[in-house]
């Protein structure tokens, strides 16, 4: 059975809202001083994206209309929308810009959900979720990570990653 690493210390901040203080000294603790973001509004969703950190956060309407943290983009790479590599330093599950496709199964096991790849000609993605039974956060929510790789052949075990979500 593979060993689960230490989750993502920064998905505790998932669930406050766009102006929280925690959301602002994470940002501040990657880059100060902190470049505004571009922020794109859909009937849905409201995403903050900081392209030259490398980094979006998606905020969804709450009951009674608050935005909320619903997850957070990570890329490993440049975009052809303008998103820079992540500056950050810590990475999800002590993951690394160089962490390949076998190491994730290796670490995380099979993941709950895959697709693309073969005769799709999408990029093949892997996706987890986990239960909070780790103590960190609140309550018993499930909490998950969508990783696309940078192949479409399942059998190259040694393709990157190009981006994280953490949801």
């Amino acid at each position: 059975m593979p060993i689960k690493p230490p989750a993502f210390s920064t998905r505790q901040l998932l669930g406050l809202p766009p102006d929280a203080k925690a959301i602002r000294d994470y940002l501040n603790s990657i880059c100060d001083p902190l470049p505004e973001p571009v922020v794109k509004k859909f009937p849905d969703s409201t995403y903050y994206s900081y392209k030259s950190l490398g980094l979006s956060f998606c905020f969804t309407p709450a009951k009674g209309g608050d935005l909320l943290l619903d997850s957070i983009d990570i890329y490993n790479g440049h975009t052809r929308d303008g998103f820079k590599p992540f500056v950050g330093k810590e990475y999800p599950y002590a993951f690394t810009p160089e962490t390949q496709a076998h190491e994730i199964v290796s670490q995380l096991g099979e993941p709950d959900r895959k697709g693309g790849g073969g005769q799709t000609r999408v990029p093949c993605w892997i996706e987890y979720q986990f239960n909070n039974d780790d103590g960190q956060g609140e309550g018993n929510h499930d909490h998950g990570l969508m990783i696309q790789l940078h192949g479409v052949d399942w059998d190259d075990r040694e393709m990157g990653w190009t981006s994280l979500v953490l949801f």
